[in-house]
């Protein structure tokens, strides 16, 4: 019976070694080619349960950089960390705790994420005060604010909340003459994309005839949406996350809005957009902004490369995090040296930039001048509509 024991404590251990030794594969499978000191660690900040395609195009970018020779003679190591676990969103908090071991303890040359605004916000002091560059994948216009050391890769959301904006009101587009919103309080991204839509719809002659807020995870909107459909605006702007944009669209036909419902980048998850609702009917004939099209021509090469390594057609948060370590990379080439202050002046300098979207250069608040997409749902599917130039 003991021999018995014996033989299934050793059968887990080898299980368990065999497990460790896959997980270090699948974050730095190409670190076992190389002693540590041949690695640049770069850290990556990526919730489990939302917009995954932003480390999964890092990875693509990553994978593709190492296999040209690496940067600098040397291999990147991602050392990548989950700021959500079991819960409902990703924690600013947490996403703090992660930044701090990131520098101190694990010695990263840079961070690439968070997502929501709200993590990056908070994160961004840490960075700046540590000295290390930070490209998070999310898009508030005040996540550069804690300084020189964070840049966006995506449009800010002045850029998105003005483009929808001018589209909606354009009479060879929608026309629209009214409007209302619905946003998801307690978010500095959906604050501030409902303030420059709003503020943009008004400048150009539009009215905005109601706004109503809404808490992440609510799945009624029966109050809000009685309001909104009592003032009949041509056009609904809708800036939350999946899944409460599609029960609020849903609910919105339900009871009879016929507005054409708007919505930001937040949007563009493509695992998640049709496969919420059983019946994505709702969801027809709206538009939303977003960093990005597998359409692009210009595309093409990361679009080839992304669905071969994740059988998926890449999203915003894919192409976002693939140019964000492209970004990173080109930087550090450019410096010839990890030095984080040498790294961040060679990033801002940065100028026509292809990856998988096209930057022209940084502006003065480290925020990437670049065109915005419309996206429009046709047949159950994305297309593309238009590109923007804000």
């Amino acid at each position: 019976m003991n021999t018995k024991i014996f033989l299934l404590l050793i059968a887990i251990l080898v299980i368990y070694f065999s497990g460790c030794e896959r997980m270090k594969e699948v974050v730095s499978p190409d670190v076992s080619t190389s002693d540590a000191t041949s690695t640049i660690k770069i850290g990556v900040i990526q919730p489990s349960g939302y917009y995954t395609g932003f480390a999964q195009g890092a990875e693509l970018a990553r994978t593709q950089i190492n296999a040209r020779g690496g940067v600098l003679g040397k291999q990147i190591e991602f050392i990548v960390m989950d700021n959500q676990g079991g819960r409902a969103v990703p924690d600013a908090e947490e996403s703090v705790r992660i930044a701090k071991i990131l520098i101190e303890q694990e010695d990263v040359v840079a961070i690439l994420g968070p997502i929501f605004s709200n993590n990056s916000i908070q994160v961004g002091p840490v960075v700046q005060q540590l000295q290390r560059p930070l490209i998070p994948g999310s898009a508030g216009d005040h996540v550069t604010a804690a300084g020189d050391f964070v840049f966006l890769v995506v449009p800010p959301t002045s850029a998105h909340g003005r483009v929808i904006a001018q589209f909606a009101i354009n009479p060879s587009e929608l026309g629209a003459a009214t409007a209302a919103t619905l946003r998801q309080t307690d978010s500095a991204y959906t604050g501030n994309l409902t303030q420059a839509f709003e503020e943009n719809f008004q400048k150009l002659g539009g009215e905005i005839v109601a706004s109503e807020v809404y808490g992440i995870g609510d799945k009624n909107f029966d109050t809000q949406l009685t309001n909104i459909k009592a003032a009949a605006p041509d056009v609904l702007y809708i800036a939350g996350v999946i899944p409460d944009i599609h029960f609020a669209m849903a609910q919105a036909r339900e009871i009879g809005i016929e507005a054409t419902f708007l919505g930001p980048g937040s949007w563009d998850e493509s695992e998640k957009l049709f496969n919420i609702l059983t019946d994505n009917a709702p969801l027809e004939r709206a538009y939303f902004t977003a960093d990005f099209s597998p359409e692009l021509p210009s595309a093409e090469h990361f679009v080839q490369a992304y669905t071969a390594l994740f059988t998926i057609l890449p999203d915003s948060a894919a192409a976002s995090g693939y140019d964000a370590m492209s970004l990173l990379a080109s930087s550090i080439e450019t410096a010839q040296t990890l030095t984080p202050s040498a790294v961040r002046d060679a990033l801002s300098s940065i100028t026509d930039f292809q990856g998988a979207t096209f930057m022209s250069h940084y502006n003065i608040n480290r925020h990437p001048v670049k065109s915005v997409v419309i996206n429009t749902i046709r047949n159950g599917q994305v297309e593309l509509h238009k590109v923007i130039t804000p």
